[in-house]
């Protein structure tokens, strides 16, 4: 994606980088026990857990519209004292100065305020001064995003100074009308704008369908976005992780209005909502809701440094809590064949669970609403009924393959590391990856005879390579440490990650 040069970008990085006397500042603002104010949302999940977010954070003190400016001395304030704009890295704007809300003819003239969420897709309201979703943009650049949803394009209409935001047609899978995309380094700010929004005014986004509004909210009350723009949130989420400066800008809303982005304080909380833990139920003590979450190693971080193998287990040096079966083979497994027993799981709830392979296949109802899984292994097929869990434990698993065997409701999906998957012409859902367990969760009910699994054998690891450091050439997939897909090249932040290209995997530690 086209960030800049090398100039540009790291003077982008300089200013972008935290007000010390804010980071201290806000480092004392922080009297509030996040436990308590989220309370709840603790053991929440899914479209609930957004409900008990947005009766969190619904009622907040409304700064208004001028208020919005003098907040900016303060939210959106640079190491150098200038202003923090959100689409140039081109301007030395200073905050409060004689370019606040001044008139422009390109950009660098002036700045002003942006409603990330477009005024005209919602109106007016205290939504129109909310400190976390209007934010400060140079003028021109912001007149050029109008109102177009939010996206990736390859910058065929406009692009600003240095390329550093962008508009076009676009070119992000399921939406291809014109879109504004903004740079790489604030993407996951302005998803967790959108989310928490989604949560904040659940209220009111169901009504906001109309125009442009229409090409990204769904009008309901959950999810909430279009599948494309939620997946592209979620993506944009992962890949550009919080960091300090949006924890400080929290602070600062914090101050002013009393109330918080819960997505920012928990910055795995999307996941939990919308994405690939949507089965989980979130626990308000931990900072990435639930107490076995793994970030990945940061060797910036004194508390997390790289530590990528466990000495202690040689035989699974990464996953010492669910070694692999050194039994487990790819194949078919009939479920017909089968012998299937009762099982209950302290999250999934109750279900069953039976051998196969050298591997371990469950399902599980996920919530005590949901009607039990029902195994008819005498007519050679299960039924996987709506939000239940499915899960393969044993091994790393690389591929699955379910087969619908004509039973399956028409709009029935399985939703695997945060993607919908639907069955093809071929009444299959193939998925490819690195999951260990693999884990996915069914939409409307789902009627299989058998299943196609695929695994990787210890014998496999002469290909991995932890030393791997540039972008491999052609197709590729690459997952992060806990088998979820990130794209076809290596994120920017450092983490392991596992990448497939051509049969071959690979392993590697940035």
């Amino acid at each position: 994606m086209k960030t800049t040069d090398n100039v540009s970008r790291r003077l982008w990085l300089a200013k972008g980088l935290l007000w010390g006397c804010i980071l201290c500042l806000a480092g004392q603002a922080q009297a509030v026990d996040l436990k308590t104010y989220y309370v709840k949302a603790n053991g929440k999940r899914g479209a609930e857990l957004k409900t008990a977010m947005y009766q969190t954070i619904h009622s907040h003190t409304n700064i208004g519209y001028d208020g919005l400016l003098e907040a900016y001395h303060e939210s959106d304030r640079r190491a150098d004292g200038k202003l923090r704009d959100w689409y140039s890295n081109a301007t030395n704007y200073v905050i409060g100065g004689p370019a606040e809300n001044h008139a422009y003819k390109k950009e660098g003239d002036g700045y002003n305020r942006e409603h990330l969420v477009p005024q005209s897709w919602f109106g007016s309201g205290e939504m129109k001064s909310d400190l976390v979703q209007v934010v400060p943009t140079d003028g021109y650049v912001n007149n050029r995003r109008g109102n177009y949803p939010l996206g990736e394009n390859d910058g065929g209409t406009y692009q600003s100074i240095n390329g550093y935001c962008k508009l076009g047609a676009c070119t992000y899978p399921g939406f291809t009308g014109q879109c504004f995309e903004p740079n790489d380094e604030i993407k996951g700010d302005i998803a967790r704008v959108y989310f928490y929004v989604l949560a904040c005014y659940e209220n009111l986004h169901p009504n906001w369908t109309s125009g442009s509004a229409g090409q990204v909210f769904d009008g309901q009350k959950y999810p909430g976005l279009k599948s494309w723009a939620l997946k592209m949130f979620l993506k944009w989420a992962k890949q550009d992780p919080v960091d300090d400066v949006e924890r400080a800008r929290n602070e600062v809303v914090y101050a002013k209005q009393k109330n918080r982005n819960p997505f920012v304080d928990y910055p795995s909380l999307c996941e939990y909502v919308w994405g690939d833990s949507i089965a989980y139920a979130f626990d308000v003590t931990q900072p990435h809701g639930q107490t076995g979450y793994d970030p990945g190693d940061n060797p910036d971080n004194p508390d997390n440094p790289d530590n990528p193998d466990n000495p202690d287990n040689p035989d699974n040096p990464d996953n010492p809590d669910n070694p692999d079966n050194p039994e487990a083979t790819s194949g078919t497994i009939d479920f017909a064949k089968l012998i299937w027993t009762s099982a209950t799981h302290p999250t999934y709830g109750e279900g069953f669970t039976a051998t196969a392979n050298g591997l371990t296949i469950s399902y599980y109802k996920a919530t005590s609403t949901v009607t039990p899984i029902s195994v008819e292994s005498a007519g050679g097929h299960i039924r996987f009924y709506d939000k239940s869990v499915f899960m393969i434990e044993g091994a790393e698993i690389l591929g699955v393959t379910f087969y619908d065997n004509g039973g399956s409701k028409s709009d029935c999906s399985i939703l695997i590391d945060g993607r919908d998957y639907t069955f093809d012409a071929d009444k299959k859902i193939t998925w490819t990856g690195s999951m260990r367990p693999f884990v996915c969760t069914a939409s409307k009910q789902i009627r299989m005879s058998t299943m196609d699994v695929v695994v990787r054998k210890s014998g496999d690891e002469d290909a991995l390579s932890p030393n791997f450091m540039s972008p491999v050439a052609g197709p590729t997939a690459v997952f992060d440490s806990h088998g979820r897909y990130v794209g076809s090249t290596i994120p920017r932040q450092r983490g392991v990650y596992v990448i497939r290209q051509a049969g071959k995997i690979y392993k590697i530690a940035k």
